[in-house]
């Protein structure tokens, strides 16, 4: 009985979260540059000092060491907030039809937890989900079963029938499909479903919710030309989501989508690359956001019909969102819209490159905007998900007293150039999410 006893108590343990098993009494960064989120530049000299998962002290004096705590001498390197991205499919790493025909939910969120290793290696902390039944996930991350970084869930992004997750065959009846099925999009018709799929969202734990406004890319059903929700049911869902205290984003490409979006009171827009002058000076005049995707319409799309699996009326459509990424974000940028940025890289070949969207941003934005985008900037709409928001013991984004504890230990300055982020297995030398420490090559030269 008592090595029974013995077994149970060592199978308990190794399966307690990794931040009960991993957190030190404390950890102590002393002679690091800090960035911290907003600032136009660093602070030479800095101690910060993180006690359990939250930024106690950040000083350009010494910080006395508490009993136990992990000294990390930063060596005058950049401390900086992790890396946010904001817009992620995390439950489709190999893409729709793989994960339609091959993978089921249980197969789908252990390819979501290799991807989310991943994105922490490559110094992202935090990570919006916008479409996919990734709830339980972002639940189970949130209480410490899972470790990865924080992980904000739309679940399933509601559509219209043919809508961009509108995901079964054309055979097959609207909803019915296996995805559908499986929460990955969910299938409404109408103001009275829109309302209910918003409430059963938030009862499930969604922090937003995802509305497939227009068509998309890499979809069969839905031509970019489509506009697919009416005024009504977008109203439906900005209207209930706000009751609960939180926000609608938006998939919308074309222009008439997008406007009906601002129309409905919606004012978060995800991709926006047809958009007219005309309305992105209106998304400035309204306080919107623009969530930028910038490498893929600007980079990925410029040779469309190289992508695996992209038929010729796919590639038709990467084409016109390439021919109008560049005018959108120079629009974006001279008008001066609100923007963060969402990759909007979630496949197994293109996550390892998500840096890369940083990089690319430097035609439009100088580095330290491109940074802002990335961390304090995504940082405010998540908190804008109010209740909703499950970590409520700080703000992220920032390096400031009472902040949660995500940061990465950079070689070089990213002020100076972003792209030093994306030699990220060479230059980000250090992750910690949470206070805990996930990544550590300081050892290596």
């Amino acid at each position: 009985m008592r090595r029974g006893l013995l077994a149970l108590i060592v199978a308990v343990g190794l399966g307690a979260p990794a931040a009960a098993q991993d957190r030190s009494p404390g950890t102590l960064f002393t002679s690091v540059r800090v960035w911290d989120g907003t600032s136009d530049g660093l602070q030479d000299g800095m101690s910060v000092l993180v006690m359990n998962n939250l930024i106690t002290a950040v000083s350009d004096g010494p910080i006395a060491t508490p009993r136990g705590a992990v000294v990390i001498d930063g060596g005058g390197r950049v401390l900086m907030p992790g890396l946010i991205d904001m817009h992620t499919h995390v439950m489709f790493k190999y893409g729709v039809p793989v994960t339609r025909s091959e993978m089921d939910l249980a197969s789908a969120g252990a390819a979501a937890f290799e991807s989310m290793q991943m994105y922490l290696r490559m110094g992202y902390t935090t990570l919006r989900d916008v479409g996919g039944a990734s709830l339980g996930l972002a639940r189970n991350m949130a209480a410490g079963r899972v470790s990865g970084p924080r992980l904000y869930s739309s679940g399933g992004a509601l559509t219209a029938i043919s809508g961009h997750a509108d995901l079964g065959l054309p055979t097959e009846a609207p909803g019915q499909g296996v995805l559908n099925r499986n929460g990955q999009g969910i299938v409404v018709t109408g103001p009275h479903e829109v309302t209910a799929a918003v409430r059963t969202a938030l009862r499930q734990g969604a922090t937003h919710i995802k509305l497939m406004v227009g068509g998309g890319v890499a979809s069969d059903l839905d031509p970019l030309e489509a506009t697919t929700f009416t005024e009504a049911e977008i109203r439906a869902a900005v209207e209930a989501a706000a009751d609960f205290g939180t926000y609608v984003c938006a998939h919308a490409y074309n222009d008439v989508s997008v406007n009906r979006v601002l129309d409905a009171g919606g004012r978060c827009i995800e991709h926006g690359f047809l958009a007219e002058e005309s309305t992105i000076r209106r998304m400035a005049e309204l306080g919107a956001v623009m969530s930028l995707q910038s490498y893929v319409a600007y980079e990925v799309f410029r040779n469309p019909e190289e992508i695996p699996g992209f038929s010729a009326e796919n590639a038709r459509k990467g084409r016109q969102v390439n021919e109008g990424a560049d005018r959108m974000m120079r629009w974006v940028a001279q008008y001066g819209v609100e923007a963060f940025a969402g990759a909007d890289m979630w496949t197994y070949d293109q996550i390892p490159i998500t840096n890369q969207d940083l990089v690319v941003r430097k035609r439009w934005y100088d580095d330290v905007e491109i940074l802002r985008q990335n961390t304090s900037h995504a940082a405010a709409w998540l908190a804008k998900s109010g209740a909703k928001n499950p970590y409520k013991e700080g703000p992220l984004g920032v390096i400031v007293e009472g902040a949660y504890a995500d940061m990465i230990l950079v070689d070089g300055n990213p002020l100076e150039d972003v792209a030093v982020l994306a030699n990220y297995d060479r230059n980000i030398r250090l992750v910690m999410k949470d206070g805990v420490i996930f990544k550590n090559t300081l050892d290596r030269q």
